[in-house]
């Protein structure tokens, strides 16, 4: 492990990452220019298992930035919420940020996390705005806001507030009181590859915890071809409604009946949806209704 001999930074930021090398060296640049003096935040980079240059990469950008609190960590289970787990336990600070290894920190991302949570002292958690970056610049045409999650934009415009009741920050981007964690628990590490934020967030809510809306923490996230891919959507679809049921079985047992009942409603909406689109000259953005069959689909499959 690298370890610097800073002492107590305000914010750690968390990066877990998979086989990301040709993408990880631009969240670590983002992070190196941050407008925030670099004894305010640490950065722990969490490589779960990767066999590609990870390492490599960390090594060499620790190198390069002496002068930042930068630590390297190797954590062997499987799975994103067994890497966050080892990022909270890396963690010196009193906050935790958690940005995707795909992902570009806006200059000022850690002096306007410091400020959110010194001016909202009554908030536990928070998110901000999560922008992706396409290839080519350009937005597919099936996209709609129906659809953000499955590219992780978050955008509820440019004023601050709590989130809405049935909302919650993406891992993208996603900052925490440390000490929360002493209370709640870790991520839930059944939940591999999806839905552990929402498992977070709903265990911070059912303890109280506020979860604050900040426009100013802003993410750019990189979306390559492969992610816009039919068969990666179609994979991604049937794995929310797969982890969405893994989730719930800790739950009340109304919850897991409830919940096919909700996906089946706002599959029926989603064709109505869809017809509108057809109707507005706009038909490949019908594509929600695949994406709320699949979900469906994914969630009544055996696990």
């Amino acid at each position: 492990m690298i370890i610097s001999d800073m002492e107590n930074p305000a914010l750690s930021v968390v990066i877990c990452t998979y086989n990301r090398g040709n993408y990880l060296p631009y969240v670590l640049n983002s992070l190196a220019e941050q407008s925030a003096h670099s004894n305010a935040f640490e950065i722990i980079l969490v490589n779960n298992n990767s066999t590609d240059n990870t390492e490599e990469i960390a090594h060499r950008f620790n190198a390069d930035h002496p002068e930042l609190n930068f630590k390297y960590a190797l954590e062997t289970s499987q799975g994103l919420s067994f890497a966050r787990n080892r990022g909270i336990r890396e963690s010196e600070a009193e906050y935790i940020s958690f940005i995707d290894d795909d992902a570009i920190a806006d200059k000022n991302y850690v002096n306007n996390i410091l400020s959110a949570f010194e001016k909202n002292p009554g908030f536990t958690a928070m998110g901000g705005k999560v922008l992706p970056i396409y290839p080519e610049g350009k937005e597919p045409a099936w996209m709609s806001k129906h659809l953000w999650g499955l590219v992780a934009k978050v955008d509820y415009g440019d004023t601050f507030h709590e989130f809405y009741k049935h909302k919650y920050p993406v891992g993208c981007n996603m900052i925490f009181r440390r000490k929360i964690f002493d209370e709640i628990g870790e991520f839930n590490t059944a939940l591999a590859n999806r839905n552990d934020d929402k498992y977070i967030f709903g265990k911070l809510r059912e303890h109280g915890g506020k979860i604050l809306y900040s426009p100013e923490i802003i993410v750019h996230h990189q979306i390559d071809h492969s992610r816009l891919s039919s068969s990666f959507i179609k994979e991604l679809s049937l794995l929310i409604g797969k982890e969405e049921k893994i989730r719930l079985q800790n739950e009340p047992r109304y919850l897991s009946l409830y919940k096919p009942v909700e996906y089946f409603v706002k599959f029926l909406v989603s064709i109505a949806i869809g017809i509108f689109y057809v109707f507005s000259g706009k038909p490949a953005k019908s594509k929600i209704i695949q994406v709320r069959w699949l979900v469906l689909i994914g969630f009544l499959k055996r696990i």
